[in-house]
């Protein structure tokens, strides 16, 4: 069957259910597809984001291309990723006179702990091709994946100076966390590491279609790659070291730490570092603060590194 040619879809439930209806397509909880159908709070995003001309941004969502037009209509290029077949065949067609836009059918991650290679691999050879230094992230982020591209983004090679997304109201309580609360873990420690939040918006599930069971909030996340350099020795040793700490949160941190398997390094050493830090022995790790992990890694980091040289933390 021909499919009809589309330039634009105004973003009303009405008409978006009429376009999915002829093109067979209907929104996954599982993709975590709920379409922004308020026009100011789309209209305001390319402005959040401060896009000039020689701006070269990244899209995870395309959706219906709605976002995608505004953001290729300002940038001088959009690379947009979209998972779901049937959407990207639509936005394939909405798009199709946009030449500096890329689409890619694709899952941004490989795993949970690691984005699509191949999609990395193929942004890196544009920016050097065009000399661009500089990528910004701007997405009506699927709610079920936010949390792991927010992170695996944070931690990658990839020239992010700033972030403007949508979330689920949650993940930015999250971000923000202080130590101590219920909300701060593993997501609140990455994002302070690398950057900077502002919760730009929060917004009611009324502004999508279909609906969230959720709140929403737009976040502006400036991104600083080097905000702790030279703190960090070895940034994989820190993040086996929060991973373990919030993983087994409710125990003792000498306890959480114990699950690392520091092999050949005395409990008492490591009680001893808890003591320099003014600390009880009974802490538990999900009370310490950005800096106080810093120097939890470090310290232990040097104990393993230099008085029992050849011992490490094990997988």
């Amino acid at each position: 069957m021909q499919q009809e040619k589309i330039d634009f879809i105004p973003h009303t439930p009405a008409i978006l259910k009429q376009i999915f209806s002829r093109r067979g397509i209907t929104p996954n909880k599982r993709f975590g597809q709920n379409f922004l159908i308020d026009q100011n709070i789309l209209l305001s995003i390319p402005d959040i984001a401060d896009l000039k001309e020689d701006d070269v941004v990244l899209e995870i969502g395309t959706g219906t291309g709605g976002l995608t037009r505004l953001l290729a209509s300002r940038a001088q290029h959009v690379f947009t990723v979209e998972v779901d077949k049937k959407l990207f065949e639509l936005s394939s067609d909405i798009l199709k006179l946009y030449k500096n836009v890329t689409l890619i059918n694709a899952d941004i991650l490989k795993t949970k702990h690691e984005l699509n290679p191949d999609i990395i691999s193929l942004m890196f050879n544009w920016l050097r091709e065009h000399n661009q230094t500089r990528l910004k992230v701007v997405s009506n982020l699927p709610y079920n994946i936010s949390t792991p591209v927010i992170i695996n983004l944070m931690e990658s090679n990839l020239p992010i100076d700033l972030m403007v997304l949508m979330l689920q109201k949650e993940i930015t309580e999250r971000m923000t966390a202080l130590p101590g609360t219920r909300e701060y873990g593993i997501l609140s420690v990455i994002t302070q590491l690398f950057s900077e939040v502002e919760v730009v918006k929060t917004l009611p599930p009324e502004v999508f279609w279909p609906k969230p069971e959720v709140h929403s909030a737009l976040v502006k996340i400036v991104v600083h790659k080097g905000k702790y350099a030279g703190r960090i020795t070895d940034y994989p040793f820190f993040r086996k070291i929060i991973y373990a700490i919030f993983t087994f949160r409710r125990k003792i941190l000498l306890n959480s730490l114990e699950y690392l398997k520091l092999s050949g390094i005395p409990r008492e050493r490591i009680k001893g570092i808890i003591r320099d830090m003014r600390l009880d022995e009974r802490v538990r790790g999900e009370i310490l603060d950005l800096d106080q992990l810093i120097y939890l890694s470090e310290a232990i980091y040097n104990l393993s590194k230099f008085e029992f040289p050849g011992r490490s933390i094990e997988e």
